[in-house]
């Protein structure tokens, strides 16, 4: 379980890609403890298993393996040696839960649409929800982007049943995370609400058969 609030912006140090895999050694600046062997991390919001890691200079280097399913979804396939990462380690029992219960099982990837500075500071950020996960978002409601717990400001109906999202971007998540390197047209790992995709489900399996039962 993760809070969607970035502890580190990592490097990849190394990758090796199969056909259907991917494997990575990440740096970070953060202590070696987070790490151990097995240890669950999210990188871009993806959570992956840490199956080996060392120190070197205080600096804690570690590595994962990324399967298919993980490549369909993300962009971590894309990723060269010295891309950077939003690194955020498991919460751990009486952490700060600063952020929004975040599983690190991204949904789907997402375009961007617009991406621009609004005033001096913040950043209005705008990404295309796909018809089959409209019902997913909501206003005021959180959602995980690149592994980065965000809220949603507005909503505006697309053609075709898509869904368009606002999303304002405070100056310390736009320098302290991978935001900076995205701009429109590029697609962005995207982890829906779990309370909210929990009752969705609920109303759509239960609901009908109780309005049946009640007729």
């Amino acid at each position: 379980m993760f809070t969607g609030i970035i502890r580190d912006l990592g490097k990849v140090e190394f990758l090796f890609k199969s056909e259907n895999s991917l494997k990575l050694t990440i740096s970070s600046s953060l202590q070696m403890s987070f790490f151990a062997q097995g240890a669950s991390v999210a990188c871009n919001g993806c959570c992956l298993t840490v199956i080996e890691s060392y120190s070197k200079n205080n600096t804690s280097y570690f590595t994962v393996d990324v399967g298919y399913q993980s490549l369909a979804l993300t962009n971590l396939g894309k990723l060269e040696i010295g891309s950077s990462l939003n690194l955020e380690p498991a919460l751990l029992l009486g952490d700060s839960l600063g952020g929004h219960h975040v599983s690190g099982h991204v949904d789907a990837l997402c375009k961007i649409t617009f991406f621009e500075k609004y005033d001096d500071e913040f950043w209005k950020l705008k990404i295309n929800i796909p018809q089959e996960f409209s019902h997913w978002v909501i206003l005021k409601g959180s959602i995980a982007v690149a592994g980065i717990s965000l809220t949603i400001a507005n909503i505006n109906g697309l053609p075709a049943g898509d869904s368009e999202i606002e999303i304002m971007i405070i100056p310390h998540t736009y320098s302290n995370t991978i935001l900076q390197e995205y701009k429109a047209d590029m697609e962005i790992e995207i982890e829906f609400d779990q309370t909210v995709k929990t009752i969705a489900s609920v109303v759509k399996n239960m609901l009908p058969g109780y309005i049946q039962a009640r007729k």
